[in-house]
Order: structure tokens, then C-alpha cells, then sequence
């Protein structure tokens, strides 16, 4: 299997249409929406851990709930840069990969901006080896006990760029990540983000939890 070139994004076969993730976000152009309760079901308990050539790769359990609906984990990973541009600057951006019983696939994912170091990311890195293996992370502090979230429509971020996935992008600035766990990431998995692309005609809803 080749390694994804990031480096080569405009070659990239995109065989769906034009709701393709990430995007770019602002507070002033999305649609206010009525506040969602999000809280977490079961924590992030990761299995296993990977290194996929583009970034490590965490599988396990975990469940969020999002309003009146719940969304379990398929897998965990990291992008830096970060893939979601917003008006708040961030450093890492994490991707929760969820799927609902019906199949819908959704990914929250969580905009870590500079300051203390994570703890969850932490672990993940001490517990880092080139080759599969088994792990006990807990990773359910990543997520913030409040944010600002943006909604929308969108696809996966790399091939096959399948449309259809619901996106929830977390920006909280209690969440946080330190320059040395950024390098780390930077160093092992050099700007696995994929470009910007068009909204094309898309709403994106915004609130707050």
C-alpha cells in the first residue's frame, strides 16, 4: 500500500462532489443554532495503537453524545497543522471517528491550541513504537467540558475523501497542547494536514455547550 502524499494532494482521486472536509470556519458567517448538551456516554479506551505512516492511529471504545443522539468511536488520530482554520489559532487538531449504529460516520474533532501539555497526548507518545501494539490510553480528557462547536457536512480527509460524514469541530481554549508534544507529532508525521477546501454553498451551524 503506498504512502499518502500529502505533498501531492492535487492528485488525489475525489470520486463524490463538492461537501469535501476540512474547511474554513468563522464565527461571523455561521448560522447560530440552539445549544446541544455534549457529554460523554463511555470513555476513550484505547486498545491498540498504530503508526500508519501519516500519523499514529488509536483504536478502542468510546461513546459521545450529542444532543439526543450517540455516536461511538471507531479510531483516534492527529493532524499538525491543524486541518480546520477558525478564528482561534490553534496547534494540533485531533479526530475522534465515530459511527452511529445506522452507520453514520462523524468526527469530532478538537482544536488544541498552545499551553500545558495534554496528559492524554502524553501517554500516547510514551507509549509509541514504530510496530502495532497493545495499549491502555484513556483519552476522554481531550475532550473540553465546554466549546464553541461548528457543525456541518463534509467528508473524510484523506482517500477515498468518502462525503456524507458529519463533522462537530471543537474550538475551546482550555484545551491545550505544548510546544514539545506539537514537535513530536511535527517530527514523526511532517504537515499530515490536508488542504482547505471550498464550502460551496454549505451551511455550517455554530454553538456553544
Amino acid at each position: 500500500m503506498a504512502i499518502l502524499n500529502y505533498h501531492d494532494q492535487a492528485h488525489w482521486h475525489n470520486g463524490f462532489g463538492q461537501q469535501q472536509s476540512p474547511i474554513e470556519l468563522s464565527q461571523k458567517t455561521a448560522t447560530s443554532v440552539s445549544s446541544l448538551p455534549v457529554r460523554i456516554v463511555a470513555p476513550y479506551a484505547m486498545q491498540r495503537e498504530l503508526d500508519d505512516d501519516t500519523t499514529v492511529k488509536l483504536l478502542g471504545q468510546g461513546t459521545i453524545a450529542i444532543g439526543a443522539r450517540q455516536y461511538t468511536c471507531v479510531q483516534v488520530h492527529f493532524h499538525v497543522p491543524v486541518e480546520h482554520v477558525t478564528e482561534m489559532p490553534a496547534a494540533l487538531e485531533v479526530h475522534l471517528v465515530h459511527q452511529t449504529t445506522l452507520g453514520q460516520l462523524c468526527v469530532i474533532a478538537i482544536r488544541l491550541v498552545l499551553g500545558a501539555p495534554a496528559p492524554a497526548l502524553a501517554q500516547v507518545i510514551a507509549d509509541y513504537t514504530p510496530q502495532p501494539h497493545a495499549v491502555h490510553s484513556d483519552l476522554t480528557g481531550l475532550v473540553p467540558a465546554h466549546a464553541h462547536v461548528f457543525h456541518y457536512l463534509g467528508s473524510l480527509t484523506t482517500p477515498p475523501l468518502t462525503e456524507g460524514v458529519e463533522w462537530y469541530v471543537l474550538d475551546a481554549p482550555t484545551a491545550t497542547v505544548s510546544a514539545e508534544q506539537v514537535a513530536w507529532f511535527a517530527a514523526h508525521y511532517p504537515e499530515n494536514n490536508r488542504a482547505v477546501q471550498p464550502l460551496a454553498g454549505r451551511v455550517v451551524e455554530q454553538f456553544t455547550y
